[in-house]
């Protein structure tokens, strides 16, 4: 990946409301031990702080697992569609190579498969595309 994709993509995760109030909530916390004298406080505030910035940091590592699972399927369902379109190319070849009488039920199958083949290209297009 290269550098500037990479800070772009960074700066989109970081500035996502999920990752971002919180870090700054637990940055802002974490300013407040320089106000305070007290040793015991500034543990404390620290310990407040690091709560947030947590809940920041796995928030921006779901979001980043959250990008490559959908990805991932994006790319699965891109193998599928071919893989489909593969398959009904077949079926219309064999379809149109069966011309004995006696292999008619065997035509009327294929047909259906062919069918089934369009319906779930279809299905698979819709879920592909996201609204």
């Amino acid at each position: 990946m290269k550098f500037s994709t990479f800070i772009t993509h960074f700066r989109k995760v970081f500035l996502h409301p999920r990752v971002f109030i919180f870090i700054l909530t637990g940055t802002l916390i974490i300013l407040l031990t320089f106000v305070t004298s007290n040793n015991a406080l500034e543990i404390a505030i620290s310990g407040v702080a690091s709560v947030f910035i947590g809940i920041g940091v796995n928030n921006y590592s779901s979001f980043e697992t959250h990008l490559k699972d959908e990805e991932k399927i994006k790319s699965r369902m891109s193998y599928g569609l071919k893989l489909m379109a593969v398959i009904q190319s077949r079926i219309t070849q064999l379809n149109l190579d069966v011309t004995d009488e006696v292999c008619e039920k065997t035509k009327k199958d294929l047909i259906e498969l062919e069918q089934l083949i369009n319906i779930s290209n279809q299905l698979m297009n819709e879920g592909s595309h996201p609204g």
